[in-house]
Order: C-alpha cells, then sequence, then structure tokens
C-alpha cells in the first residue's frame, strides 16, 4: 500500500517537463552577423547648435527691418506733396469787355511721377471763356469750369498751360481765378489736391454815361433831361439797363423811349461795339428858389439774380429867380368873392428880374366863366369875345417893346358880371401868361415866360 502511495504522490505532485518544439533545420532561426551597432535613437541638439540657430535669426531679422526702414525713408523722401507746386499768374487790373489770358504751371519736384492727375480751372463769375476746338466737353453745362486730365507728370517734370476769357463788371470789382490740381503719387492712391487764386480788378467800364440837363431853370418851367450812354469799346455788353433817379419835384410827362417799372428803369439789354443810345425825359420841375435838382442815372449789369452798378452819372440845374416875374391881384387885393352885377378889376403886374433888357413881349389873358359880361366891358385892343381872350403885345401895346434891367409894369382891367343869378357854385377864372419870344445871349434858361391864374366865387 505505501508503496502505492508513495507511487501516487509522485504521480500527483511531480511537473512534467514540457516537450520541445522540434525544429527541422531550413526553419531554425538564424544567428544576427557580428557587424556594427544599430544607429542610436534621435536626441535633442546641444546648446551650442541653438546659439547658432538664434545668431542666424538675429542677423536676419535685423538685416530684413533695416531694409525695411530703408525702404520706408526712401519713400518717404521720394515724394512730399508741397514739392508739387503750382502757379498761377494773371493780369491784375483791365478794363472790362477785355480778353484776361492766365498762365498756369505745374511742376513735379519729387523723385516719383505722378499719376492719375486732373487739373480743374474755374473761370471768373460772369466772364466768357475762350473755348478751343475739342474743348467744349471738358466744361460742365452751365458752368465755367474746365477740367483737363493729365494723366502722368514725371519725375522733375513741368506742365504749362494759358486759358484765356473776357471780363465784365463794373468800375473796381474783382474778378477772381481759381485752379485745383488733384493727383495720385505713382506709388500709392491717395489723392492730394494743390490749389491756387488770382485776382484781377476791373478798372473801367467803357461805356460813357452822360446827364445832359440845363444848368439853370425856373420853378414851374418844362425841362427836357437827355440820358446818353456810348459803348466806346470792340466788345459788346449784354443784360444791361438804365435806372433813373428823378429830383423831388420833379413830374414826369413823357419819354422818348419805354421805361419800366415805376417810370425809371430804361431796359438796354445790349449795347453793341461802338453803338450809342439816348433816352430824353420830359418833366415839369418846380421848387424853391436856389434849390438844386439833380438827375442820376445808374447803368447796371445782370449778375445772377441781382442788378449791380457798374457805372453812374448825374447832372444838375438850379433853380433860380424867373427872368420875367408876373403877379395876379383884385383892386381892391385880395378878393375871393364877387357879386352880380358888380365890376371886379383885375391888376396885372410884371417885372423883369435880369441885369439885362427883355424885349418883344406879349401878354395873354383868358376869362373862364359863363358869367362874364363881356359887352359891357371895355377892352382898348386885343380881345377876341369868342375865346375869351385878351391878347397884348408891342403891337397894340407900346411897354411890350422890351423891358430894362428890374423894371416894372402893370395893367388893370375891369369887366363886369352878369346881372342874372348865377348858377350854384359859379365861378370866375383869370389865367394870365407872360412871354417873350426872344432869348438873351448867355441866359440858360430855355424859355422866358411867367403864368398866374386867379379864381373869384360869385354870390
Amino acid at each position: 500500500m505505501p508503496d502505492n502511495l508513495e507511487e501516487l504522490q509522485k504521480k500527483l505532485y511531480t511537473p512534467k517537463k514540457p516537450a520541445l518544439p522540434k525544429v527541422e533545420p531550413e526553419t531554425a532561426p538564424k544567428e544576427p552577423p557580428i557587424g556594427l551597432p544599430p544607429p542610436p535613437p534621435d536626441t535633442l541638439p546641444s546648446s551650442r547648435i541653438w546659439n547658432k540657430i538664434f545668431l542666424a535669426s538675429g542677423i536676419f531679422l535685423f538685416l530684413a527691418a533695416t531694409v525695411a526702414v530703408y525702404i520706408f525713408f526712401r519713400g518717404f523722401y521720394a515724394f512730399r506733396k508741397d514739392r508739387v507746386e503750382i502757379k498761377l499768374a494773371g493780369p491784375a487790373e483791365i478794363a472790362a469787355g477785355q480778353t484776361a489770358v492766365w498762365k498756369l504751371g505745374l511742376v513735379n519736384k519729387n523723385e516719383t511721377e505722378l499719376k492719375d492727375a486732373e487739373l480743374i480751372f474755374q473761370f471768373p463769375d460772369f466772364s466768357k471763356p475762350a473755348i478751343a476746338p475739342g474743348e467744349s466737353s471738358q466744361f460742365k453745362l452751365g458752368t465755367l469750369k474746365q477740367t483737363i486730365a493729365i494723366p502722368e507728370i514725371k519725375a522733375g517734370g513741368l506742365f504749362e498751360r494759358e486759358f484765356s476769357a473776357v471780363l465784365y463788371g463794373g468800375e473796381n470789382f474783382e474778378r477772381k481765378a481759381h485752379a485745383v490740381f488733384r493727383f495720385k503719387p505713382s506709388a500709392g492712391n491717395i489723392v492730394f489736391e494743390s490749389i491756387a487764386t488770382a485776382s484781377t480788378k476791373i478798372t473801367s467800364f467803357p461805356v460813357g454815361v452822360a446827364v445832359d440837363v440845363a444848368p439853370e431853370t425856373v420853378s414851374g418851367e418844362k425841362v427836357k433831361v437827355a440820358f446818353d450812354l456810348k459803348n466806346n469799346s470792340e466788345a459788346g455788353f449784354q443784360n444791361l439797363r438804365a435806372r433813373l433817379e428823378y429830383p423831388s419835384g420833379f413830374r414826369l410827362e413823357e419819354t422818348s423811349e419805354k421805361v419800366f417799372e415805376f417810370d425809371n428803369v430804361w431796359r438796354l439789354d445790349e449795347i453793341l461795339p461802338q453803338e450809342s443810345k439816348s433816352l430824353t425825359v420830359t418833366g415839369t420841375v418846380t421848387g424853391l428858389e436856389g434849390e438844386n435838382k439833380v438827375f442820376r442815372v445808374f447803368v447796371e449789369g445782370l449778375e445772377g439774380s441781382s442788378w449791380k452798378t457798374y457805372k453812374e452819372s448825374s447832372g444838375q440845374m438850379k433853380l433860380i429867380m424867373p427872368p420875367l416875374a408876373l403877379y395876379l391881384n383884385t383892386e381892391p387885393a385880395g378878393l375871393a368873392l364877387a357879386r352880380s352885377g358888380e365890376a371886379v378889376t383885375y391888376k396885372f403886374v410884371w417885372q423883369n428880374n435880369l441885369d439885362i433888357p427883355i424885349s418883344n413881349l406879349t401878354l395873354k389873358i383868358v376869362f373862364d366863366g359863363a358869367d362874364f359880361d363881356f359887352l359891357s366891358s371895355e377892352f382898348s385892343s386885343g380881345f377876341n369875345p369868342i375865346s375869351k381872350t385878351l391878347v397884348l403885345n408891342k403891337d397894340n401895346y407900346s411897354k411890350f417893346f422890351g423891358l430894362q434891367p428890374l423894371e416894372r409894369g402893370e395893367l388893370a382891367v375891369k369887366i363886369r358880371i352878369k346881372d342874372t343869378p348865377p348858377s350854384s357854385g359859379a365861378k370866375l377864372t383869370a389865367a394870365a401868361a407872360l412871354e417873350s419870344t426872344t432869348q438873351p445871349e448867355g441866359l440858360s434858361v430855355s424859355k422866358i415866360s411867367a403864368g398866374q391864374s386867379l379864381t373869384l366865387e360869385i354870390k
């Protein structure tokens, strides 16, 4: 039994050795050949190598920065706006209607060219530009602005151009021309702008203006005033008018040309080269002795929607004591009422106020009223009962051959009023006019005459 136990333990606790695989000769692993060891795995570079890399990178960055700075400053100094010069020169003074010429110059002092440039020339207001053939497209419709395209101006280059126009305006008017130059440097897209201005003063307006008026007159006399214009240039002028200014006490009666607005605007519209125009006004002037009556004319041009005075002139006449004075009254003086059946005496007094004689006098008296009784009245001569007019002159009244300096004369005329009752509000008027048909030499007044009237109411 024990022998069996022993054998059994051996069977239970003695491990079996694993059987080794059989290896065939042709499939058996081969031993590696004896030689150089395999290369070691990758390792990090040493600090020395890193120093070289940093040094090379620093040198590269320094060179790049240096080049960038060089390029920047080279570009800065290669173009500057103030190195583009614009100059505009024109006449300082000119007469209206003449042609002004402006010379414009553009200089590029930069080291780089200018591109895509344009020149805008603004002609003075109310001028007439001279437009060359083919240039009309450069003008914007309804403006005095000319735009010229300039593709390029090379470094150190020069651009020159002349502009011309006829200037219009009044005396001492100032007209300005403007030039605007817009451009880009060849290396950029920023638009720069340079401006130039030239001023021209209009020293004269060549349309002569004169006011022809008698230097002296008397109050109540009809006068004529002539306004004369003469274009002394070879240029025509359009959109003109003459505005008249009358003195106080002047009553306009007629004009040789049509006038508008308040009877004081003479529309000229246009005056041609060397053309003359004239306007005569007629009217009555009244005022005090010694008073000056001034007539003025303003030649005006239409600028936009308003009228501007281009030139003016004036003439004046002085009211003097009448050369011949006439006074009319009653006897007794100051009667205002008359009765039916009574006689009324009119007293006419005249005087020569000059220091020279006045000759060939005529006194004309008109009696206006149905209640005058001419049949019972006595007139020496010169009375016309149909026209109810009494006329006295040198032929029927010797005193009217002439009046010596400061000589005075008088005449009394008696006339009856009818006995029949007058109509309601009846009035009798006597109107007298004394005139000389001879004009003394050197006398400024156009007519030697005087007049008076007197009205009576009948009861």
